[in-house]
């Protein structure tokens, strides 16, 4: 019997089947009877109280009803129409059959319904407020109801999954929709989520790419580009439809900022480069120019000293006699900073180019990773540079460098006495070196630096100190694009090269003397660095070198931060059973059997689409998978003790040098073949030093 009953008078029975997830999806429910009415009776039976009654079947239905009035939004004393049985094991079954003769709605029906509600001119606010779901559930759905009919069509008849449709809506575009739906249909591994909405997304540009930041979003609209927002990604991720477009604009762009920069610092080119690096091959084809930083005048010479004292003062008496916070020290820090900036305004001055120069000189401009033009801070020309104010060249050979013309105007020498005397001499300054640390280590920086910036020149510096950069094994192999190779580019453009522009050695190196401590430091830092020969953590061949491990760890590097594997560099050039491993490593058994009948180069993709974090996953497997490496990209080998204890020279008192010794001291897993130095070609590249500089 049907009869209307005061929700206040209503209770939850015990006897109600559904016993977990009793609270799921209230909110939604609650809005949905706000908006609609009540459309399903409850199932009750009475209380022994008159008037009450207890639900048997409804009770999310109660609990929503509650809420409301709870809310505000119905009255205190709403009634609602009740079925009231009087056998509690009818109830009991009924209950049942509520809850397990359910048959969840077809997504295709959701789709198609909701996109009927927009149809007749609601809002998608509107819906989701009638029905309790976000706004943005709704454009899904509505995204989804506008498939191309394939798709669509497919969906309804669960020949796909809601995953696999939403795959195809991350664009709007039907015809390819159903171009991809036609290639993926024939497809072993065509229903991977993954796999189609890369092929969808196949010659589009993510909004946070380079190129776009640097376009920017309203020129590219401004001139006709499509974008599409991806509904079941991230909130405000974007896909820009027109590439070239987006080229075309990035070079107009970049070629205007040239211009400007050409014409404001008076160079004579500034090449654009619509990259986020300078190829290596177009640096090699122009000469690099350093500008030598001119001495002080006495006036800034005695600036420079009055205001490093006055720091100094400053500083002593923070760290001794003002107290942090005080007015006074407040004073004595904006007093130090003052005086920084006015050494730096004196020292930027010393680096002023002569216009005349610049007029020869010119430079790059490209687009940094964060989407901002970026010139390049080495400087370049195409013709070594002539300096209109430089003294005229005398007669009887170059000056500096050990001109020919001194040696020949005095007696000749014998080939036997130059060795004898050269070698006397040489002794005598080892001598002296090795008893001045700190000249040594600035001769050692030195040789170094300068080895870093003429490397395509050939420098006699008679020694045999050499920080030449490690060849890759792979011929012609190029890596400008990571992030750890623009790194490196960034480092060496932030050397300081002024001492580089000085036409003698013996200039050359009491200028990168007058170097600050950290200018030095960086120095070495970069000329060491280079030296470092690729290797891996592999159990075997030459490239191992369990030492580099312990440089890594000491170091703390975060490979997955610098480096991911992807299709291209790592999971398409192994075997199917190591990227079954990874899957495992990340997911469990459970993702592995998930793909295990996967062709390899579906597999492949999907793994390199997990590490990078754009598989759909839980968010705990993409927290792992997006960290994952393979074992020979970690630094954790541990170095092995040599089989034989190496001998020091220096203990036993001998000079190192008995060959019959060296034959027998074994070095363990050491790998003594050396690769070639790849220096051919070094005296063919002889120039003139000072067109060089």
């Amino acid at each position: 019997m049907i009869q209307s009953v005061k929700v206040k008078n209503l209770s939850l029975s015990k006897d109600n089947v559904r016993k977990t997830n009793r609270e799921a999806g209230i909110d939604t429910l609650a809005a949905n009877i706000a908006a609609q009415g009540l459309l399903q009776n409850l199932i009750v039976t009475p209380l022994k109280k008159a008037g009450h009654f207890t639900v048997k079947a409804g009770g999310r239905r109660l609990r929503a009803l509650q809420l409301l009035i709870e809310q505000g939004t119905l009255p205190v004393d709403h009634t609602v129409p009740v079925l009231v049985l009087t056998d509690d094991d009818n109830a009991i079954e009924a209950s049942l059959a509520e809850n397990f003769q359910r048959v969840p709605m077809n997504p295709a029906d959701e789709c198609t319904a909701f996109n009927f509600l927009i149809q007749k001119g609601m809002t998608a606010e509107d819906v989701a407020k009638r029905q309790g779901v976000t706004t943005r559930f709704v454009e899904q759905r509505v995204r989804l109801a506008e498939l191309a009919p394939c798709v669509f069509e497919a969906l309804a008849a669960g020949e796909i999954t809601l995953g696999v449709a939403q795959a195809y809506a991350v664009t709007s575009d039907i015809d390819r929709q159903a171009r991809v739906f036609a290639q993926m249909s024939t497809s072993y591994y065509g229903d991977t989520p993954d796999n189609i909405r890369r092929a969808i997304l196949n010659g589009t540009v993510k909004a946070n790419d380079a190129k776009a930041r640097f376009v920017g979003r309203d020129a590219y609209l401004a001139a006709g580009g499509r974008i599409e927002g991806d509904l079941f990604a991230t909130e405000g991720d974007e896909n820009w439809i027109d590439v070239d477009l987006i080229e075309t604009l990035a070079a107009k762009k970049l070629e205007a900022a040239a211009a400007e920069l050409a014409q404001s610092e008076g160079l004579a080119f500034v090449t654009p480069i619509a990259a986020t690096h300078v190829p290596y091959d177009l640096e090699r084809q122009l000469h690099e120019f350093h500008a030598p930083a001119r001495a002080l005048t006495e006036d800034e010479q005695t600036r420079v000293e009055t205001l490093s004292a006055e720091n100094d003062q400053l500083v002593e008496q923070l760290e001794s006699v003002l107290a942090d916070g005080t007015p006074e020290a407040q004073m004595a820090n904006d007093r130090i900073d003052a005086i920084e900036r006015e050494l730096e305004t004196i020292d930027d001055a010393r680096h002023e180019i002569d216009p005349a120069l610049k007029a020869q000189i010119g430079t790059f401009i490209y687009i940094g990773g964060d989407g901002e033009p970026r010139v390049h801070t080495r400087l370049f020309s195409e013709k070594p540079v002539v300096d209109p104010n430089a003294p005229p060249r005398t007669t009887g050979g170059e000056t500096g460098e050990g001109a020919a013309g001194d040696a020949e105007q005095g007696s000749k020498l014998s080939a036997t006495l130059i060795d004898e005397l050269a070698t006397q001499r040489r002794q005598i300054l080892v001598a002296h070196i090795a008893s001045d640390p700190a000249m040594a280590l600035d001769l050692t920086i030195f040789l170094m630096a300068q080895n870093v910036v003429f490397e395509q020149h050939h420098v006699p510096n008679h020694s045999t100190l050499k920080s030449s950069a490690a060849g890759f094994p792979i011929f012609g192999f190029r890596d400008e694009g990571s992030m750890a190779s623009q790194t490196i580019d960034d480092q060496r453009q932030r050397l300081d090269t002024s001492w580089a522009g000085h036409t003698t050695m013996t200039e050359r190196f009491d200028a990168f003397r007058a170097l600050d401590d950290e200018a030095r430091g960086a120095w070495v830092a970069f000329s060491i660095a280079r030296t470092l020969e690729p290797t891996l953590n592999v159990a075997e061949g030459y490239r191992q070198n369990a030492f580099h491990d312990h440089l890594g760890r000491t170091l703390d590097i975060q490979v997955a931060h610098w480096w991911r594997p992807t299709a291209e560099n790592f999971f398409g050039r192994v075997k199917k059973g190591i990227m079954l491993d990874a899957l495992e490593e990340i997911g469990g058994p459970i993702l592995r059997g998930r793909y295990k009948d996967a062709k390899k180069g579906d597999l492949a993709a999907t793994c390199a689409s997990l590490c990078n974090g754009q598989g759909i996953v839980e968010a705990e497997i993409r927290e792992k998978a997006t960290a994952w490496l393979p074992d020979a990209m970690r630094f954790d080998a541990v170095e092995k003790p040599a089989k034989t204890a190496l001998r020091s020279s220096f203990v036993d008192g001998d000079d190192g040098n008995d060959p019959a010794e060296d034959e027998d001291t074994d070095i363990g897993d050491v790998d003594t073949d050396l690769e070639p130095d790849d220096r051919a070609g070094d005296q063919d590249d002889d120039q003139d030093l000072s067109e060089a500089a």
